[in-house]
């Protein structure tokens, strides 16, 4: 008798999990598909926004592209009817178990891309390069593994609270990609920022609050519940960046996040 009623315990609480994570989804969202009731809500409309505009120049349907720092590959469906072969790299413990999608997974590090050179048309990097140990040698590895003509595209934090610790190590200004990109060797360099001050504050606040709190030697969490809880709160912060930046104007000092384009040398 009590093993039944704790298999019916048991079947109850999963139900409920499944429900919230459901329900969740619908509310918040999930990434790359963020509402506006998600704490980086505006950095991920901005990352959507600029590969949807390059997306547009594709003309083939037999791309290869590597996904570096790829983790659950959530961009995959802005390139999947361009591939002929998708290959997402990351730690193994980063890459999903039961991936159905057909994308080939690789374990490795962006400073040292099991890639043969010129192989990819493409490299996409997002939220990675600041969490490399060294940026440099990630970019000029990018380099070798596009063929000549290849694209690198991505995206990185300009203000962010720490995340991701203990592997959470710089932020990047435009300038400061321009150069570390042209320093690799990568022409037609373009570098474009997701909006002003208030933007950027929104996003401070929303995902600080739903962060744990930084403790050393522990790894951050995230308040999953408490982001459902408050949700309508997170909206409306997110709503009055959007207003308050269409107000005041972009100065283009204060994005939050920065997307990126390189090429390589034909």
């Amino acid at each position: 008798m009590q093993i039944r009623k704790l298999c019916n315990m048991s079947i109850f609480k999963s139900f409920l999990v499944n429900l919230f994570n459901k329900i969740n989804i619908i509310v918040i969202g999930k990434r790359p598909n963020n509402t506006i009731f998600s704490f980086n809500f505006h950095n991920i409309r901005h990352i959507n926004s600029f590969l949807r505009k390059h997306q547009s120049s594709l003309t083939r349907n037999n791309y290869v592209i590597i996904d570096v720092g790829a983790g659950q590959s959530p961009y995959y469906q802005f390139f999947e009817k361009f591939t002929e072969k998708y290959i997402a790299v990351d730690l193994e413990s980063s890459l999903p178990k039961n991936e159905k999608r057909e994308i080939q997974q690789m374990a490795g590090l962006a400073e040292d891309l099991p890639i043969e050179d010129n192989f990819a048309d493409i490299v996409l990097s997002n939220q990675v390069l600041e969490h490399v140990l060294d940026e440099r040698k990630a970019v000029k590895e990018t380099l070798r593994v596009l063929k000549p003509g290849g694209i690198f595209i991505g995206s990185v934090p300009h203000i962010s609270p720490v995340h991701l610790e203990p592997n959470d190590f710089r932020r990047f200004t435009d300038m400061g990609i321009k150069k570390l990109l042209g320093d690799a060797g990568f022409t037609n360099i373009f570098v474009q920022g997701n909006g002003g001050v208030f933007r950027s504050a929104a996003l401070m606040i929303n995902m600080d609050i739903l962060m744990s709190v930084k403790k050393d030697n522990k790894k951050q969490e995230f308040k999953g519940v408490m982001a459902f809880l408050l949700f309508p709160i997170v909206g409306l912060i997110n709503l009055l960046g959007l207003i308050l930046d269409f107000i005041s104007g972009d100065r283009r000092r204060t994005p939050s996040n920065i997307c990126f384009i390189g090429y390589k040398n034909k």
